[in-house]
């Protein structure tokens, strides 16, 4: 039986990556907000993105992966709903496929700002957007919500979601759905939160000033 060479093994090994990087989520940080994206092809000196939405149109913005690590990224090509980005920035190609970084991965979240809807059967109170991921989101709420059993969250966009209180400090509350929420729900739901064209300038330049200095 004939063996593999080193190098074919090296090279069948990279491409083993390459396959399973694809699809994998990832957020684009714009000045307008925060987008999710899936990765579909990367090198060292660009990545392919596909979106579940139209494209975000800024030219510079930043690509952030599920463990934090972030990159500034420049569009060189797009179509439909996909684009090719070049790094702004060096990386190390088998370092990026491992998604190393000082932070553990955990479920990729989205900061968007909006108006939500909670009830518990009885009565309806009014808190505010911080985050929001496939399996959760972390809300800002004056009224207390320790003792809520199942309650319903109620955003614009979203059908109406079954959800447990999974922890809180002060007047933020963490959500978990009973139900985790499908790619295409969360891609939708954050592009008709946050417009393309409404600029949020002061986050996106601390990020883009952080990413620029790592």
């Amino acid at each position: 039986m004939e063996q593999s060479s080193p190098k074919e093994t090296g090279a069948e090994q990279r491409q083993s990556h390459r396959a399973a990087l694809m699809l994998r989520r990832a957020k684009l940080v714009c000045q307008s907000g925060e987008y999710l994206c899936l990765i579909r092809d990367v090198s060292e000196k660009g990545i392919g993105l596909g979106f579940l939405h139209d494209v975000p149109p800024e030219p510079r913005t930043l690509l952030q992966l599920a463990n934090g690590m972030t990159y500034p990224v420049e569009r060189v090509w797009a179509q439909s709903r996909q684009a090719g980005y070049r790094f702004g920035c060096t990386i190390t190609l088998e370092e990026f496929l491992r998604e190393e970084g000082p932070h553990p991965i955990r479920p990729l979240r989205l900061n968007i700002e909006g108006p939500v809807r909670i009830q518990d059967g009885r009565a309806a109170m009014e808190a505010t957007l911080v985050d929001l991921s496939c399996e959760g989101a972390k809300i800002i709420c004056e009224d207390d919500l320790r003792s809520k059993g199942l309650i319903s969250f109620e955003l614009p966009g979203l059908a109406p979601q079954l959800a447990s209180i999974r922890w809180n400090e002060r007047n933020h509350f963490g959500l978990q759905f009973q139900h985790p929420l499908s790619s295409e729900e969360l891609a939708e739901c954050a592009h008709m939160l946050q417009p393309f064209g409404d600029a949020k300038k002061s986050r996106f330049a601390k990020l883009l000033a952080k990413a620029r200095a790592a």
